[in-house]
């Protein structure tokens, strides 16, 4: 069982013991990160909102500072940007598509088919907690996803929310893809701050977990390591 760094605490923490997912990356630089987590980002009864939105210096800034080990997360958020990805991503990098943010008006998704390659260890699709059976069908079927990591922040009034809410999320998709999808993966995200957290989605049939907003907290991250 592999653990992940989610995006973007991957783009800052790097161990040996785990594997980095970095970005989002867009096609264009989206500024403001700074200003947006000072503004949004908050710690509430429920478990961390933001609405960051995937601010980023762009696709171009992250290759510079890819390396064979981690994991390059993308988001299309306008029409033409998967046919700009496949002119500037290698089909060796391994990659998460993030088609869920919550605090992006919306995402494309058609041309990520093209980015499905045998020459990626990681192919990784990662959803919404509100993806229905049906869309999640067409993700597997279409775009051929090796893996998928279920799942984002929950869309709430003021960004997205992280933490244990997102168990009962996680579960559902992580024992319907075992049992309709078996040759996918899956990497389990969402509430996980202690090892019993971990022992639960491998108990449920998960193959990964992902580390997220336990990350804010580095005595309890390295303890999950």
């Amino acid at each position: 069982m592999s653990k992940f760094i989610a995006a973007p605490f991957g783009n800052y923490i790097k161990t040996e013991k785990t594997i980095s997912v970095t970005g989002s990356w867009t096609i264009e630089k989206r500024t403001g990160r700074l200003i947006q987590i000072a503004k949004t980002l908050r710690l509430t009864k429920r478990g961390w909102v933001n609405k960051i939105g995937l601010r980023n210096p762009g696709v171009v800034n992250g290759l510079k500072k890819y390396k064979e080990n981690e994991v390059f997360s993308i988001a299309g958020i306008e029409k033409d940007d998967w046919k700009d990805f496949t002119k500037i991503i290698p089909d060796t990098v391994s990659l998460e598509i993030n088609m869920s943010c919550p605090n992006i008006d919306k995402h494309y998704t058609d041309g990520i088919e093209d980015f499905s390659s045998n020459s990626r260890e990681w192919f990784i699709g990662k959803i919404s907690p509100t993806t229905t059976f049906k869309e999640l069908e067409n993700y597997i079927t279409k775009f051929g996803f090796k893996q998928i990591h279920a799942c984002n922040t929950l869309p709430v009034p003021n960004g997205g929310l992280s933490g244990k809410e997102l168990i009962p999320y996680t579960t559902k998709f992580i024992k319907h893809i075992a049992e309709n999808y078996p040759h996918v993966e899956t990497i389990a995200g969402g509430g996980i701050y202690a090892k019993a957290d971990i022992e639960y989605y491998k108990d449920i049939g998960a193959n990964h977990v992902s580390l997220g907003t336990v990350c804010f907290n580095p005595l309890k991250l390295r303890k999950l390591l």
